[in-house]
């Protein structure tokens, strides 16, 4: 089965692309820069994490989405206080899900888990099944979307990333720009805490 990975370069889109690379070929990994404050460093993991692994990448520009209302790219939003983005999830595996049909891929790979579903709907179980649903209507080979992290939550998919060999400071999962992850967003803080929980160490420099 070929797959079309959605990749932020964070630490939930590299363990679910890796773990999908056990049972699928990821003919592309793909990178949305819409505007997002993070977009810099984000485009910088994941194209370093692709190379690495080997894996064909690309970068699509929604610069529209920079319009709509969101902490995460709002540039005047010094805390993250409101990270949703309408839709994002929605229109990204759509987008994903276009360009695997066209490659004849059958997967759209996702990162979405367990613990994110608490708070953002579209990061749950329920929202997979509906957009395949509808997939079955809006691709003629019936692409699906898949995540391999979906039932874990943060410390599970360090430990995971552990298991796999990350090396964890190639990733970017803070919401913020700057030379080091900020250390108060609400990505910042769950991976922080969950890195702790897992009892592995991390560099305060790049991954929590």
């Amino acid at each position: 089965m070929k797959a079309v990975a959605l990749l932020s370069g964070g630490l939930d889109s590299v363990v679910s692309m890796l773990l999908a690379a056990q049972d699928a070929e990821i003919i592309l990994a793909l990178t949305i820069d819409y505007g997002q404050k993070a977009r810099i460093n984000e485009l910088r993991a994941s194209r370093n994490i692709t190379s690495h692994y080997g894996i064909p990448h690309q970068v699509i520009e929604l610069p529209f989405m920079s319009k709509l209302s969101s902490d995460l790219t709002e540039p005047g939003a010094d805390e993250i206080i409101n990270p949703w983005v309408p839709n994002r999830n929605g229109l990204f595996l759509n987008l994903a899900a276009a360009l695997a049909e066209d490659l004849e891929a059958g997967l759209v790979v996702c990162g979405f888990n367990r613990e994110e579903a608490d708070n953002f709907p579209d990061n749950s179980r329920g929202f997979i099944e509906a957009v395949n649903q509808a997939m079955i209507y809006s691709t003629r080979n019936g692409v699906r979307a898949v995540s391999y992290v979906l039932d874990m939550d943060k410390v599970e998919i360090i430990e995971a990333a552990s298991s796999l060999g990350i090396d964890f400071r190639m990733l970017w999962s803070c919401y913020q720009d700057g030379n080091r992850p900020c250390g108060k967003c609400p990505s910042c803080l769950k991976n922080l805490q969950a890195f702790r929980k897992a009892g592995i160490d991390y560099c305060e420099d790049f991954i929590y």
